[in-house]
């Protein structure tokens, strides 16, 4: 195969001499949550997005990778103009108003980010965990799609080794480290000194076994796990030395609750502020917390406006994390070092590379 003279500025040589990778983005660091719950997808459509993405741009391989916090898209290309333009009308189209929000990167800044990505350092929580499988996840997702190719395929499984090398090496893991160990800590704060507390999770994916785990050495606290699934709610239950609920019960349950922590991939709000309006009368204005981890969003923000009702959005677990991020800054930097040095590692190993053929 012949080499392909690749658009990419002269500053920013590309990766191979047959293929660029060009990444556009949209997270947290740009976008608050009501811009990007415009980008989430069931993962069957975002697939069937990326697929008509991938033909639209005549591009070798393209991996949709979302998360609660962000959609990202990767794409090998010898057009990289091209292919950028067609990558940021798709964040234009659904998301309206983003267009000068999205980032770009090329080359070495995307395989930095990728790596970055998977050891936690781009995550609201810097260090979780969930972030690790759900890049597996996009990667295995479009791997069935046959979406990927040469350059996808090796990048997605060497940011997968650098995520658990940079992991092992270093203690950005420890502390908290999750969005649901955050929602924990911040209900701890506001309800502090209010004795003992009932807590419903509604939902009982890995955000809600996060909140569980925090929740198990607090013997201050009753838990209550509200679920569509009941078999995953009692197993969950069991776990946490929980009760189970099922999800109509869950909502019944409000009324008695101090706080409610919501998690589902639900993609309509599952609790509406009439629903709220409904209860306050019941709980005579007594505080009730809500903090909404959903993406898209489980809770109307207009439920906010009710008296006794805190609300609150992953957007708002910022001021928790940075009392976590302050006692590991040492090990942040560790991790940052690894981070680059696994990057010139790759990008030199991938330059000697031949075309597929």
């Amino acid at each position: 195969m012949d080499s392909v003279v690749i658009d990419a500025p002269p500053e920013t040589p590309p990766l191979t001499s047959w293929s660029e990778l060009v990444l556009i983005g949209l997270s947290h660091k740009e976008a608050g949550v009501s811009m990007r719950e415009r980008l989430a997808l069931p993962p069957a459509e975002l697939t069937q997005a990326a697929i008509g993405l991938r033909e639209a741009g005549r591009v070798p391989g393209l991996i949709a990778l979302p998360t609660c916090n962000r959609l990202e898209l990767y794409a090998s290309t010898i057009r990289c103009e091209a292919t950028e333009d067609i990558l940021r009308g798709f964040f234009a189209q659904r998301c309206p108003g983003s267009e000068a929000l999205v980032f770009a990167r090329r080359g070495r800044g995307a395989v930095q980010h990728l790596f970055r990505l998977a050891s936690g350092l781009e995550s609201v929580v810097v260090g979780e965990h969930q972030i690790l499988s759900q890049v597996k996840s996009a990667y295995q997702a479009a791997a069935k799609a046959r979406l990927t190719d040469k350059l996808l395929n090796k990048l997605f499984q060497a940011a997968l080794a650098a995520g658990k090398d940079i992991r092992s090496k270093t203690g950005i893991c420890q502390g908290l480290t999750s969005c649901g160990g955050a929602a924990v800590a911040m209900a701890e704060k506001i309800l502090a000194g209010k004795g003992r507390q009932r807590i419903l999770l509604v939902g009982a994916g890995k955000m809600a076994e996060t909140a569980a785990q925090h929740l198990v050495s607090h013997k201050t606290a009753e838990l209550f796990i509200a679920n569509r699934d009941m078999e995953r709610a009692r197993a969950l239950a069991a776990q946490h030395g929980a009760q189970a609920l099922s999800l109509e019960q869950g909502m019944a349950a409000i009324r008695e609750m101090d706080v409610v922590i919501a998690s589902t991939a639900c993609p309509h709000y599952l609790v509406t502020k009439e629903r709220l309006a409904g209860l306050a009368a019941d709980r005579k204005n007594r505080p009730l917390v809500v903090i909404d981890l959903g993406m898209p969003r489980n809770v109307d923000p207009a439920a906010a406006s009710i008296a006794g009702v805190h609300l609150h959005s992953v957007d708002d677990l910022e001021a928790v994390v940075q009392e976590s991020l302050a006692k590991r800054r040492g090990e942040i930097e560790a991790a940052e070092k690894i981070a680059a040095a696994l990057t010139d590692e790759f990008c030199a190993l991938l330059a000697g590379e031949p075309a597929p053929i």
